[in-house]
């Protein structure tokens, strides 16, 4: 092996060596570069109209950053305020609770000994139980919640650098993202074919992102309008939380609405918990996935559902939340490469046909 060849085979192994090292002392951000980068994807459209009103990179960026901390700071000061303010009722709600308890409780055992008399004892039987879990629900629930801000104020300090390189990252990825990308396109080969993969993959993360996040906050803010006619507290904030719970293909927003249902109808409010039902089958499913997504998919890559549902669903079992990322991400990368072979083979075919003609 001569001088030259061994200078290449050790740069090379240095060069892999200082790769692994840096993700390495990385590893604790990996997911905040992650989210970040999603973020910033989702942004960029933002960041491109206040591009062109501003002119300038810098101060389009602060302002997209700006709106998305307005909106983010508002959002957890209605938690926080919702949440001091429930768990404030719920400390002196213990004998409010008691009497629903025994009046749902003196419902069923008098619908049980009129109708189904063999079954009287079982549910006294029954009653005496639930009665007795029941009286632990308040503490359980105060304990619990005490123990999770403990646990947030512990990780205060690791959120907040999070947060902070979050932001940095945002910030330069909107200004500098598609400069980043351009010069490394440059530096590979294949470029034709580089810029064949890159025209199947745009289409492809914008169905699998753009779209995805767009009808799920479309969905939060129905729903958020129609809590707010509906009469619900903090119709807001449960949209937020619906938007959220749409993103999870697995869990969808019947999560909420289904137990938001049987709450109304416990409580023996039946219009209202029926109407929370329709409103949620027919706003927040039927409507966002056969009218909204598909509208918005119109100049997209068509992406078949089992896809969708694997790229968004199948990762959170994994790596968790972060799934969400990863997974569209590697689903999109793979389907583009399966289509751009397609191409490929399809333009070879059109070519051995057109020598054949000649």
């Amino acid at each position: 092996m001569d001088s030259r060849r061994r200078f290449w085979w050790i740069a090379r192994v240095v060069l892999v060596s200082v790769v692994v090292a840096t993700i390495y002392v990385t590893k604790a951000f990996i997911t905040t570069i992650l989210w970040s980068a999603l973020i910033a994807y989702l942004l960029s459209p933002l960041y491109s109209y206040l591009l062109r009103i501003t002119k300038n990179k810098q101060i389009s960026s602060l302002l997209v950053i700006s709106m998305v901390f307005a909106v983010f700071i508002i959002v957890i000061i209605g938690a926080i305020n919702a949440l001091a303010t429930e768990v404030s009722n719920l400390s002196g709600s213990q004998y409010a609770l008691d009497e629903v308890i025994n009046d749902l409780l003196s419902y069923v055992s008098g619908f049980t000994e009129e109708h189904l008399p063999w079954a009287a004892r079982y549910t006294e039987e029954i009653s005496q139980q639930f009665k007795a879990f029941a009286s632990q629900i308040v503490p359980t629930i105060l304990t619990l919640a005490a123990e999770i801000v403990t646990g947030l104020a512990a990780r205060t300090p690791i959120y907040l650098a999070q947060f902070g390189i979050s932001v940095l990252l945002v910030y330069y990825l909107l200004i500098d993202g598609e400069n980043v990308m351009n010069n490394a396109i440059c530096l590979l080969p294949e470029r034709e074919l580089v810029s064949q993969f890159l025209d199947e993959l745009k289409p492809i993360y914008h169905s699998l992102f753009n779209v995805y996040f767009i009808t799920c906050m479309l969905t939060g803010a129905i729903a958020a309008i129609g809590f707010l006619l509906l009469g619900i507290s903090y119709p807001v904030l449960w949209g937020i939380v619906i938007a959220v719970f749409a993103l999870l293909p697995l869990v969808g927003t019947n999560t909420i609405i289904l137990p938001m249902t049987l709450y109304y109808l416990v409580i023996q409010d039946y219009t209202r918990g029926v109407a929370i039902l329709t409103f949620g089958v027919i706003f927040l499913n039927l409507i966002p996935e056969n009218i909204i997504r598909p509208r918005l998919a119109m100049e997209s890559a068509a992406i078949h559902p089992i896809i969708t549902l694997l790229a968004f669903a199948a990762p959170l079992f994994v790596v968790g939340m972060v799934g969400i990322v990863v997974g569209p991400a590697l689903y999109g990368f793979l389907l583009a490469a399966y289509r751009t072979r397609i191409r490929l083979i399809e333009a070879a075919g059109v070519d051995a046909a057109e020598a054949e003609d000649t």
